[in-house]
């Protein structure tokens, strides 16, 4: 019985990922501490703790847990988000969600092969990207971006590899259109430390081929909290809010509010403890979230 349930949890959530997702990774299914994957790997594609993602569970977008990247006395940090060699050519596109607190800074680059490591090949598609004091500069040409400091926020960025161009994207505004060379492919991301007030969060993950348009992260502009909820989950959200429908392990469709409003509370007090995949609807997007009850 346990398997069959999973099974369906499984089908469920990549039912609602995009057709052309590579893959999207929440964060969730690690243990906290040093992270070392073929997916996160480091700079110089050895174990060695210290350049490792770390796992926390001090911020997260949804659920508990994302990548944590502090100051430069820890490692310094080097992790790679590594694509698998799948970006070779055409259009593709990377998004996270991201978070700086405060007084923090943080750094990354886009990078070209990094197999079997970045260090082995020295293949940079942008320049360094900085975000200090709410402000995102890449010296590879992007225009500056603002960010909002203590609040999660989207960070995209579509690669042409046939082209080889590059944009960023902050929160739906785009630094414009890079050229880059130097690159065999888009080989992944460098998330590094690179001084002391460094400090910033990653969590949901995706690489996606093709780009993705206004829609599909329209309904990206919000955040679910308590998680884990007791009784009520708040839905901050710039925009109404069409529907919120609340699924079980199995698929079963177990609540669904209309609410029309923006930043709606929405009463989960009838239901039983455990895993639930909420499903936010704004302006005719949808977007799915794991809350623990």
């Amino acid at each position: 019985m346990k398997k069959i349930y999973f099974f369906a949890i499984v089908a469920f959530v990549f039912s609602m990922a995009p057709a052309n997702a590579q893959f999207v990774d929440d964060i969730e299914t690690y243990n906290l501490g040093p992270l070392f994957t073929p997916r996160w790997t480091t700079w110089d594609g050895t174990n060695t703790n210290n350049q490792n993602a770390i796992v926390s569970d001090a911020q997260a977008f949804d659920g508990s847990q994302s990548i944590f990247i502090g100051p430069a006395s820890l490692g310094p940090q080097d992790a790679v988000l590594d694509f698998g060699g799948v970006a070779t050519s055409g259009v593709w596109t990377v998004f996270w969600r991201m978070y700086v607190p405060s007084g923090s800074t943080g750094y990354f680059n886009l990078q070209g092969n990094v197999s079997p490591s970045a260090n082995d090949n020295l293949q940079f598609l942008s320049g360094n990207i900085t975000l200090v004091a709410g402000t995102l500069a890449d010296d590879g040409g992007s225009s500056a971006l603002s960010y909002p400091e203590d609040e999660w926020f989207t960070m995209r960025a579509e690669v042409d590899v046939d082209a080889e161009t590059y944009e960023l994207v902050v929160n739906g505004a785009s630094g414009g259109v890079v050229g880059y060379t130097g690159a065999d492919f888009f080989g992944g991301v460098d998330f590094f430390s690179d001084s002391e007030t460094n400090t910033y969060f990653v969590d949901d993950v995706r690489l996606v081929q093709g780009v993705l348009g206004v829609d599909d992260f329209s309904a990206d502009v919000f955040s679910v909290y308590p998680n884990p909820v007791k009784d009520v989950l708040n839905i901050s959200s710039k925009a109404a809010v069409d529907t919120v429908v609340v699924f079980d392990v199995l698929g079963k469709k177990v609540l669904e509010v209309r609410p029309g409003s923006v930043s709606p509370k929405i009463n989960m007090s009838n239901l039983s403890s455990g895993a639930y995949l909420v499903q936010v609807t704004i302006d005719g997007a949808s977007k799915t979230i794991k809350v623990i009850k």
